[in-house]
Order: C-alpha cells, then structure tokens, then sequence
C-alpha cells in the first residue's frame, strides 16, 4: 500500500512567536475543512455496499464526517489520543459543569489559561457541534488506569465510552540496533543508568530555558539522550530547522557520554531499552503510556 503524500502552501515556522503552538500547522487544519464532500461521496458509495458501516475519527475531523449521520447503516466514532482525565475536566471546565474530583485533586488541577491560541480554540468550537452525531468515544486507555474518569466523562458526554488501550506496538524490535544512532549508543550503556529527554513535537522552548536545562543537565553528571525536535523550530514541510545555540563548549563537553539528536528518534524502543532508567517529557498522552507499560518513571 502506497499513499500520495501532497504539499500544502505553508508559512516558514515563526522562531520569534509569542506563542509555543506551531500555528505553521494551522494550513493543515484548514485543508482537512475541504475533505467533507470527497468524504461524503465515499461514505455513500461504501454504505450502499455494505451491511453495516462503523466510522473512526479524530475528534478535529468531526466536521468532515458529518454526513455518516443520514446514513441508516451507519456508527461514527471519535478516537481519542489524550488521556479520558484530560478529556473529562476539559468537558467539565469548557461547558461550565463542575468538575466531580477529589479536593487534594482539583488543587493540582492547572489552569488552562493561555493554554493554547485563540486559533486552536476556534477551530475546536467548530468542530463541536458536529460530535453530537457520534454514536460513542474510544480512546487509548484502559479501566485499570483511568476507570473512575472513564465513568466520569460517561455522566457528562451521555455517550458510549470505549476503553481499548494501551495501544503500542506488539513488537519493538523493527528497528535495527545497528542502524539507529541511539540504540547503538544505549547498547554501550549500563542497565537502567540512562535519562530519555524529549518534548513532544509540538513543544517549543526559548533559547534562555534551553540553556537552563542544559547547564542543569551538565551538572547532574547524569548521562542522557535529548531529542531536541520542536515544533516552531522546524519546518514539517521542508525538514528545515534552525540549531539550538547552548552554553559555550556544551557540545563538546558532552559529547560520547550523552547523546544529543535533533532528528526523529524511535522513541518506544528507547523507553523500551534496559539502559534507559528515567523519562523526562513533556507527559503527553502517548508518551505517558509508554511510561507505564514499560516501567519507566517519568518526570514532567
């Protein structure tokens, strides 16, 4: 199987922006707004055919898959990437509704202030409306992890909840050792004596808390591989990125004791390898899975 990658017009990444989403990304959101007639067309076409027809999606393409619901022989349902306790205080804090926590809980809980742009939030308030035609949510995770939410998010939504996670791959071991800069270099390394350092795609950092975080690291003596991939800081559509500038003779100091890497890295089989010992991330949902599937402690 072999799919047509196409390229959309794109503004270069703004290195300078205010604000840490990558709203280089927005292009591709406004793109997927033009798939709902082809989507239509296919969903016709495929219920005449069959006997009954289910339709996954991800939650920001609720607009384009809003005319499965005139279809009789037809189920649509969201897949969820984030964690069901992201998704129910979300729910709970958006529509006004009080939030069913404990009180140590709810004290914890951050403000989600300022927690993305108004463009992601517009885009969001678009899709809404279009949810209310799904028939129930599945998401990556499972009863023993967040079974209390799961039941939560079930009063409120008024939706069937499906928990099929975690979802990882059956096997690591796609990627040859030899071929992978990291898992050669983890290979060198004692058990469980390696730090994983890594952000997310969709995170961005200023030069100052780079620097921080590099003195800090330098310091611990603490051997480690950092994924340095950002989102402002690269290009998705020409693979451009600009180098980060850290304290003087860093590089080079570090260098053959801890790994630094500004290209993709295989993650799960490096949280996998019996050399890594700690996570340091971002805690988006997939990274946080493969924390406790592989029995590695994480820190945000």
């Amino acid at each position: 199987m072999t799919f047509q990658l196409l390229k959309f017009a794109s503004p270069p990444p703004d290195f300078n922006a205010l604000s840490k989403f990558p709203l280089h990304h927005q292009p591709l959101w406004d793109v997927t707004l033009l798939l709902r007639e082809p989507i239509s067309s296919f969903l016709r076409d495929i219920s005449s055919k069959s006997r009954r027809l289910i339709v996954v999606h991800d939650f920001f393409m609720s607009y384009s898959v809003q005319d499965v619901s005139p279809l009789l022989n037809a189920e649509s349902y969201i897949f969820n990437c984030i964690s069901v306790f992201t998704l129910y205080c979300s729910s709970c804090l958006f529509s006004g509704m009080s939030v069913q926590l404990g009180e140590e809980l709810l004290k914890k809980l951050p403000s989600l202030e300022g927690a993305m742009p108004d463009e992601v939030k517009n885009f969001i308030a678009l899709q809404s409306p279009y949810m209310a035609f799904r028939t129930g949510d599945i998401h990556n995770t499972s009863k023993v992890i967040e079974g209390e939410f799961l039941d939560l998010l079930a009063q409120v939504e008024s939706k069937q909840q499906w928990a099929i996670g975690p979802i990882l791959p059956i096997k690591l071991n796609h990627i040859s050792n030899r071929n992978n800069i990291c898992l050669e270099w983890l290979n060198k390394q004692p058990p469980r004596s390696v730090l994983y350092i890594s952000f997310g795609t969709s995170t961005t950092f200023s030069d100052r808390e780079v620097m921080e975080l590099a003195m800090g690291l330098e310091q611990s003596k603490q051997k480690f591989i950092w994924v340095l991939r950002e989102a402002n800081r690269v290009d998705i559509f020409t693979g451009e990125s600009r180098k980060r500038v850290f304290p003087e003779g860093f590089e080079e100091r570090v260098k053959g004791v801890r790994l630094l890497v500004r290209e993709w890295a295989p993650q799960p089989e490096i949280v996998a390898h019996s050399s890594t010992g700690g996570f340091m991330s971002h805690c988006g949902w997939n990274s946080c899975i493969e924390s406790i599937t592989m029995e590695v402690p994480i820190t945000a």
